[in-house]
């Protein structure tokens, strides 16, 4: 009888090379555990075969897919590029962080401000975001509502409560006479998002940019978008968070599901005092991992907690002294 294996599931591209064009988290990831004993293999993700059931003593690492079993966990980007999900639920939306409880006594305040320092320093300092980001320095009014478009995909079309025109329309009857600046995603951009344009293309107190979210971010009132990463990203320089989707963001936000929900949404959003720095090293380091700092003892944790028998998988139950991923 085989040996259970761990079986690392990816997107064709991925594949590609033999596995050369995957994220190189995943490769640490694969290598550190076969350096710990285990075999890994590299399968092409089918989510139909994976949801049917388990495959023995099997533990199945899938990319950006929510499986919904024991014995599986999903990958992907925790929105940025350093950070990475391994839950037993999903991502974004769909991971067990939107269930979790959020206590910001629970994070000691002066660890949680060197961390938003540290985030502060590396991305918005350096101008940097997930997608490349436009390196000219532009400048917006100052306590303005910053809208970021994401057009219509799989995982936005799942999460959101209503459509972005809806979402648009909403923001633009009720914003307390504050300017709107509107960015287009710098990838997704297709007739969703070129409909919108036009209906914005000159309203007063409205403008549409490209600029470097940062640049968008310093001194707005607050970010509004379904559920995109720039929420996360605002909380770096203090700007409140407003969702019209679904995210596992929403403990440190306002989550509007209603078009009348918006007056109060934004009010609420302005008046209260965000813990935004433990919620940053909450849900970036304890609910996630960072790739830039040692993370195979909760790869094996969160292994053994879907069920992962370790010993037979070939890994210790700790990792051996000065062992490094």
């Amino acid at each position: 009888m085989a040996r259970p294996a761990i079986r690392l599931h990816l997107p064709a591209h991925m594949l590609a090379d033999g596995g050369a064009r995957m994220p190189p988290f995943y490769g640490r990831l694969a290598g550190g555990l076969r350096r710990l004993g285990a075999e890994v293999t590299l399968e092409h993700r089918d989510i139909a075969d994976l949801r049917a059931g388990l495959r023995g003593g099997d533990v199945d690492l899938v990319h950006a897919a929510a499986i919904g079993r024991p014995q599986a966990l999903t990958l992907g980007v925790a929105y940025l590029d350093r950070f990475q999900y391994l839950d037993p639920d999903g991502i974004f939306f769909e991971s067990s962080t939107r269930r979790a409880r959020f206590r910001p006594d629970a994070v000691p305040l002066a660890q949680a401000l060197r961390f938003q320092e540290l985030l502060h320093a590396h991305y918005v300092a350096e101008r940097r975001s997930r997608h490349v980001q436009p390196e000219a320095r532009a400048q917006f009014p100052g306590g303005h509502i910053a809208l970021f478009l994401q057009d219509l995909s799989d995982p936005v079309e799942r999460a959101r409560h209503m459509t972005a025109a809806e979402m648009v329309e909403t923001v633009l009857l009720a914003r307390d006479g504050r300017p709107l600046v509107v960015k287009p995603h710098p990838r997704n951009h297709g007739p969703e998002t070129a409909a919108i344009l036009r209906r914005l293309a000159g309203v007063p107190g409205v403008e549409i940019t490209a600029a470097n979210l940062h640049d968008i971010l310093s001194g707005a009132a607050l970010s509004v978008s379904i559920s995109s990463s720039v929420g996360l990203e605002g909380m770096m320089q203090g700007v409140p968070a407003v969702f019209f989707g679904a995210t596992d963001l929403h403990h440190n936000a306002v989550t509007v599901t209603r078009p009348d929900d918006w007056p109060e949404a934004m009010a609420r959003a302005l008046r209260t005092e965000w813990p935004h720095a433990q919620f940053l090293l909450w849900f970036l380091r304890r609910r996630n991992l960072d790739a830039r700092r040692p993370f195979m003892d909760r790869v094996l944790e969160r292994i053994a907690a879907v069920g992962g028998d370790l010993a037979a998988l070939g890994l210790p139950a700790q990792l051996p002294e000065g062992f490094r991923a």
